[in-house]
């Protein structure tokens, strides 16, 4: 039986994956769509399982040919840690906004109630829900989750400009 080690644990592949067969799990990730370069570190890629995804953490680019053990972490539809329930997929962004400024929403909703403002070239922390069009958004100062915002007003790590990476760099891995 195959394993995969996260932190001091290790896991049966089969347990991480819903009962699916390793092999098959494997060459999906291989196919699947790289949902994003997370981060300077790691790529993350979305494997869609029809009505959920699980998001695969990997230590290589680009993960086309990862071996187990590049595998971080991984992650739900929700951006849940499959073992540590207290730990979400979060990733750098900046706004991408013409108007200088986005609102986070308290609510996944253009309706709900504003919490509060992120100006161009901030940098905050976001998880990605499959299948919404609204992330949530953390704080970039003390990864406090803040609220909602509409997933096109987000400008990922990869997407960015090389100053605002430089800053991303600065902020979480100096």
């Amino acid at each position: 039986m195959k394993t995969i080690e996260l932190g001091t644990c290790t896991y049966p592949v089969e347990q991480l994956y819903q009962g699916k067969n390793d092999s098959i799990i494997f060459t999906a990730i291989t196919n699947a769509r790289v949902f994003s370069y997370g981060n300077p570190l790691d790529s993350v890629v979305e494997l869609h399982l029809g009505d959920r995804a699980l998001y695969f953490m990997v230590s290589i680019e680009p993960p086309r040919s990862f071996k187990y053990h590049d595998i971080n972490c991984i992650y739900d539809s929700k951006g849940q840690h499959l073992i540590y329930e207290d730990e979400k997929m979060v990733l750098p962004a900046v706004i991408n906004d013409p108007d200088g400024f986005t609102y986070v929403r308290e609510k996944p909703s253009i309706k709900s109630r504003i919490t509060s403002k992120l100006l161009t070239n901030e940098v905050f922390l976001y998880t990605p829900i499959f299948g919404s069009d609204w992330y949530r958004v953390y704080s970039e100062e003390d990864g406090v989750y803040v609220g909602y915002i509409y997933k096109k007003r987000i400008l990922p790590y990869d997407k960015c400009p090389n100053y605002i990476k430089k800053k991303m760099s600065r902020l979480f891995f100096d």
